[in-house]
């Protein structure tokens, strides 16, 4: 043995074969021996010469041995040779004198030897490379199946018929993410995937299962079960009915695999041998995995193409979204803007009589207020969505926010007969933003009377509930179609079409006003039985425990209410300089100074703001913010840097259509005395000037 062992390590390096250990190498060649000297003996005995020669067996598994091994055919016959060496070198020297008989046996048995170990690696040869061309068909079909579609149901349809029944009795596939009827089964008899799907459903094997899927999502490894030990069944039952159910599907082996890609694992592919009795290997385990690899592949592929086309679908929802709101802002203000042009034009005309002039400017004046409240609505939803909305906490009185709030509405009420009815608990003071609170209020009132008929009833009731206070709104207008209903917050969404909307509006006031009651931590809600039936929306405010009956309750003005104050007379002597680049804007702020006595020059830049105000000396300024090549701040921060203090000193007035409170308060911070927004009442601005001007007038 040991001449062998040494000869075929000596061939190993020389053939550049895979090293065996000792066992191996010697694996079988006892037998043959043995073999070989029954043979001989037997031969003596009879002094008969045999053809055939019983070494096939021992021979085959030699053949067979040295493929698995990784030898090549030329090394398997070369052992032969060696082998036949060893012998006679072993009988030389123990002196052993070997027969004409003896030596026939011997080349005999080795040519029968040699015959038998070459085709039987031959045959484990084709054997492994049939199953191995075999294996790439598969995955070759089964990617191209796998692939086919961009639907990963579909996939996972394609990957049930791809296993069953070619590489399993049944199989199951576990997402993460899908219920029990939603996973895809397969079995060979179809009427047992219902069984199947019962097992999963009725008895899942637990989290912390050491056979199964559960152990294999937990670990990512595979499972290979390649026969089931006696007992494990009726162990893993967990009653009577589940193990009729166990053994009914009679799982004899089975493996289970991850679905991962790039390291995600999102799932497991159970297969698995039943009545078949057939069961799996090492081999088979290497197929499923990259059967499996495969698969979570494709089904990724078909779950971000999915996912591709549902942003896509998002994006141009959102795009026709933006485009409908586009065409309302549009709609809402060219409305006014059509009627304001109009009876200017007309007024211009000398067209109209003295007591239509009066009407003109009233359609005019009302017709502005609309377009303000359309911006102000566009700013309170951008600063809505960009989390820059903000609220000033005081004590309040709701009961006189409401009130406020139905005075303003109530012209479009009676315009319309339309009746409101409040029913009003005394006790509702709470913290609160008085002014934002009441654009609640507004919105939902405004909304109600825009969609109740003509002679409608819209009720107010305000209540104390434990700690909140409830606000429900309620009215026997058109309603709201129940499919609308979970929308009816969303910003820029309307139940009518852009082109033929009934009502206008942008179809942001009810989403400004979830924010603001939200801001207030408390909550809205809208209801309605269904079409013609009216609407109700209920808002609930909490009371604040720093509530004090100490404390005043701030009382706030009516929204969306000009302002009818006089315009202050006999203000000769007080000097202003107007900076704007818009020659409109600036003339009318003149003429409005200039109406009240005040000494007025103006500017069309910030270069000509500086020269005027060293030859005008003025006692305030009042300029606009956004202008070309330098801006109001940059102004500003030249006045209040300037070499002499009398012009340092001088008080500015912001007056911007930046109206957001982050340009109120750089405003201030970049040097401006008060920051006003564009449009300004007339008497509010001339009183702003007063104010600044009064220590200072000459």
């Amino acid at each position: 043995m040991s001449c062998f062992v040494a000869a075929v390590e000596r061939l190993e390096s020389s053939l550049q074969v895979p090293s065996a250990s000792r066992p191996l190498l010697v694996d079988h060649i006892p037998q043959f021996l043995d073999e070989i000297s029954a043979e001989a003996s037997r031969v003596h005995e009879i002094r008969a010469n045999q053809d055939a020669v019983d070494t096939s067996e021992t021979a085959r598994q030699h053949g067979g041995q040295r493929w698995s091994l990784g030898y090549d055919l030329q090394a398997v016959i070369r052992e032969y040779g060696i082998l036949r060496h060893c012998i006679l070198q072993t009988a030389t020297e123990v002196g052993l004198q070997l027969s004409n008989d003896d030596f026939d046996i011997l080349a005999k048995c080795l040519s029968v030897g040699v015959a038998e170990a070459a085709t039987a690696y031959a045959a484990f040869r084709d054997e492994e490379l049939n199953a191995r061309n075999a294996q790439l068909e598969f995955l070759a079909e089964a990617g191209s199946l796998l692939t086919s579609s961009l639907d990963y149901r579909f996939t996972l349809r394609h990957l049930t018929s791809l296993v069953v029944p070619r590489l399993a009795d049944w199989c199951a596939v576990h997402l993460d993410g899908h219920s029990v009827d939603e996973m895809p089964l397969a079995h060979v008899d179809p009427t047992k995937v219902e069984v199947l799907r019962e097992i999963y459903r009725l008895y899942p094997p637990p989290l912390d299962s050491p056979h199964g899927y559960p152990q294999v999502l937990r670990t990512g490894e595979p499972q290979l079960v390649a026969g089931i030990a006696p007992g494990l069944i009726d162990a893993a039952a967990k009653s009577p009915e589940h193990l009729a159910l166990l053994k009914s599907i009679n799982a004899c082996s089975w493996i289970v695999v991850p679905l991962r890609v790039q390291g995600k694992m999102f799932g497991a592919l159970t297969l698995a041998y039943s009545d078949s009795g057939r069961h799996y290997s090492e081999a088979d385990l290497a197929l499923a995995s990259e059967l499996a690899l495969r698969a979570a592949m494709a089904i990724d592929n078909a779950k971000l193409y999915a996912m591709s086309q549902e942003e896509r679908s998002r994006v141009e929802a959102a795009t026709r979204a933006k485009d409908e709101f586009v065409a309302m802002v549009s709609h809402e203000l060219r409305t006014p803007l059509n009627a304001i042009t109009g009876w200017l034009r007309l007024m211009k005309m000398g067209a109209l009589p003295d007591a239509k002039r009066r009407h003109a400017l009233d359609v005019i004046e009302r017709n502005t207020q609309a377009q303000t409240q359309i911006v102000g609505d566009l700013l309170d939803i951008s600063r809505a969505i960009t989390g820059k909305l903000r609220i000033t906490l005081a004590q309040i009185d709701l009961t006189n926010v409401i009130d406020l709030a139905i005075e303003g509405i109530r012209p479009a009420a009676d315009a319309k007969r339309i009746e409101i009815e409040t029913d009003f608990d005394p006790n509702t003071v709470i913290r609160g933003d008085g002014d934002r609170l009441q654009q609640v209020a507004w919105n939902l009132l405004a909304n109600a009377v825009k969609f109740t008929p003509k002679n409608g009833l819209v009720r107010v009731q305000l209540r104390r509930i434990d700690s909140d206070v409830e606000l429900v709104v309620t009215d026997n207008g058109q309603g709201i179609e129940p499919h609308f209903l979970p929308h009816v917050f969303d910003s820029f969404r309307q139940a009518e079409a852009v082109t033929s909307r009934e009502h206008g509006g942008l179809g942001i006031g009810l989403s400004i006003a979830k924010h603001i009651v939200e801001m207030h931590g408390g909550g809205i809600q809208a209801q309605s039985p269904g079409h013609g039936q009216g609407a109700t929306f209920v808002v609930r405010l909490p009371v604040s425990p720093l509530v004090s009956a100490t404390l005043g309750v701030t009382r706030i003005r009516a929204a969306l209410e000009p302002s009818d104050s006089p315009m202050p007379v006999g203000l000769e002597g007080i000097r202003v300089l107007v900076v704007d680049d818009e020659p409109d804007a600036r003339e009318m702020v003149q003429y409005v100074l200039q109406t009240c006595g005040i000494e007025v020059r103006v500017a069309g830049s910030a270069a000509e703001a500086l020269i005027e105000l060293e030859r005008f000396k003025p006692h305030v300024m009042v300029s606009d913010v956004g202008m070309p090549k330098e801006d109001g701040y940059s102004l500003i921060r030249s006045v209040r840097s300037a070499a002499s203090l009398e012009l340092r000193g001088i008080p500015a007035i912001a007056l911007t259509a930046f109206a957001r409170n982050q340009d109120r308060a750089r405003a201030l911070v970049e040097g401006f005395n008060v920051h006003m927004e564009k449009p300004v009442e007339p008497a509010e601005l001339v009183k702003a000037v007063l104010g600044l001007a009064g220590d200072v007038r000459r």
